[in-house]
């Protein structure tokens, strides 16, 4: 029996031998991860011991800082107390100020309720009057309705302006 691959007897014997095989893949694979291991080991080592130097640099600068810092909280401690005075001078002003600031303020809003209560009442007296005189509008409505209609009926009973005597009068004064 044969297929397009080769020899299937082969490829059987492959595969049933393989089991005995894997055991040897697995050593020399083992073999290959401990030889990486132990130069990483060593790469690691030298890594680390660049680390310890640098951490050694490191503790030395820490060393410069906090005598640095130790130094510049003296200098704050010192400006604290040569401006202590000064501050609280200019906090006094300042509150002195802003004291003046709501005074007035007091003042203004007295004054606005004030110019409200003056507003709202004339405002009330305008609406008054107002309505007073729409009240007298509407009174005198229906006497000039009553006169519009007795001058269209004076316009009805007049004669025609282009024929009647007056006409005739000027047309005879006028002639030429």
């Amino acid at each position: 029996m044969t297929d397009e691959r080769g020899d299937s007897s082969l490829n059987v014997i492959d595969t049933l031998l393989l089991p005995l095989r894997l055991p040897g893949r697995v050593v020399a694979d083992i073999q290959t991860l401990t030889n990486a291991v132990v130069s990483m080991q060593s790469d690691a080592q030298q890594h680390l011991s660049s680390v310890d130097d640098r951490a050694g640099q490191l503790i030395d600068g820490l060393d410069d800082l906090r005598a640095a810092i130790a130094r510049i909280e003296a200098r704050v401690n010192t400006l604290e107390e040569d401006r202590m005075d000064a501050f609280l001078k200019a906090t006094k002003l300042l509150q002195a100020t802003i004291d003046r600031i709501d005074d007035r303020v007091a003042l203004l809003e007295s004054l606005e309720a004030t110019l409200t209560e003056r507003i709202d009442a004339l405002r009330d007296d305008l609406n008054d009057r107002m309505i007073a005189v729409k009240a007298e509008v509407e009174a005198i409505h229906p006497p000039m309705d009553d006169m519009a209609r007795d001058v269209a009926k004076i316009d009805q009973l007049l004669p025609d302006p282009k024929d009647g005597p007056l006409t005739r009068l000027k047309d005879t004064l006028t002639s030429e």
